[in-house]
């Protein structure tokens, strides 16, 4: 399943891209992937770097979860009783809520996309099992991301606690996450198999999939796109772009990680898939800036100014 690349950059939208990482203040490492659908021209930036995926890995757990629905496996209907060992710290609703509230779990992926549930997301992490979810990962020809722990993990791994041991509760590793920042060799960031991570590139593989329908029925692939175009946080990929353009993302944060990756659809049917990723970055602010200036330059590259 894996995409072979296609046409490269041209140096002009290279200098544009530069002159914006140039000017900016992250301070960190950047990553940028695109690929135009209807000429297949890419831009690539650092595209097989290694990053944390933060929360993007959510969209590969969407895609199987879409999969098995295929399959039979999953019916999205049924429904979840959310319980005290659901609660997870972070982004997200599902925590707050009063144990016994049900969901189905269409409900949950939705959660889990639109606002980056971290309690849905582990929910769904769960039902599809860490095996079944690597599956996806080799079909999709994804061959440097490794997603081998859900966010409970991932949040436990950003003061190195062990998120296996039995004396962790919800409101210690909430207090613990508030207490202090994470260090920046927290094993959240570790660049290994043993973490969550991907590259630029092999999101677009994830992308391209999902836009083509690649291991998903018609109805599955019009599914995974309605729940990624409803995303709710929209300060990087779409920031500064026009009126009227679409885009099915999900973003990624973690201390000085400020990752987005998706679709674009424009107005005038242009549409392409992207992912930028940017890592140790101290200002997390200007971070998020950067990565909403950096698809403003693409789409202004694939579609034409913004004005």
């Amino acid at each position: 399943m894996a995409q072979q690349k296609g046409t490269r950059m041209t140096s002009d939208v290279y200098q544009r891209l530069q002159s914006v990482i140039d000017e900016s203040t992250y301070g960190g490492t950047i990553g940028i992937a695109a690929r135009h659908f209807q000429t297949g021209e890419e831009i690539e930036l650092n595209p097989d770097m290694i990053f944390p995926t933060a929360s993007t890995f959510k969209t590969v757990l969407l895609y199987e979860l879409y999969r098995q629905v295929d399959q039979g496996k999953i019916d999205p209907t049924d429904r979840i009783i959310i319980e005290d060992r659901h609660r997870v710290p972070g982004s997200g609703v599902i925590q707050d809520l009063d144990a016994g509230a049900s969901l189905t779990i269409r409900d949950v992926a939705m959660l889990m996309m639109v606002i980056s549930d971290n309690a849905g997301t582990d929910i769904i992490f769960d039902l599809l099992g860490k095996d079944s979810i690597q599956q996806a990962v080799q079909d999709l020809g994804m061959s440097s991301t490794s997603i081998p722990m859900g966010t409970w993990g991932l949040l436990c791994g950003l003061q190195n606690l062990d998120p296996d041991d039995p004396e962790l509760t919800y409101e210690k590793v909430k207090a613990l996450l508030k207490g202090k920042d994470a260090p920046w060799d927290a094993n959240a960031f570790k660049e290994t198999p043993d973490n969550d991570i991907t590259t630029p590139w092999d999101m677009i593989l994830l992308h391209v999939a999902i836009e083509n329908g690649e291991g998903l029925s018609t109805s599955a692939r019009d599914g995974v796109l309605d729940i990624m175009k409803r995303q709710k946080l929209s300060e990087r990929i779409p920031a500064h772009l026009p009126t009227g353009v679409v885009c099915a993302h999900k973003t990624g944060s973690l201390r000085g990680v400020r990752n987005d990756a998706g679709i674009v659809y424009a107005p005038d049917g242009t549409s392409y898939a992207l992912s930028i990723f940017v890592k140790g970055a101290p200002d997390g602010v200007a971070g998020t800036r950067l990565v909403a200036d950096v698809s403003k330059v693409i789409y202004e590259h694939y579609v034409g100014p913004i004005a």
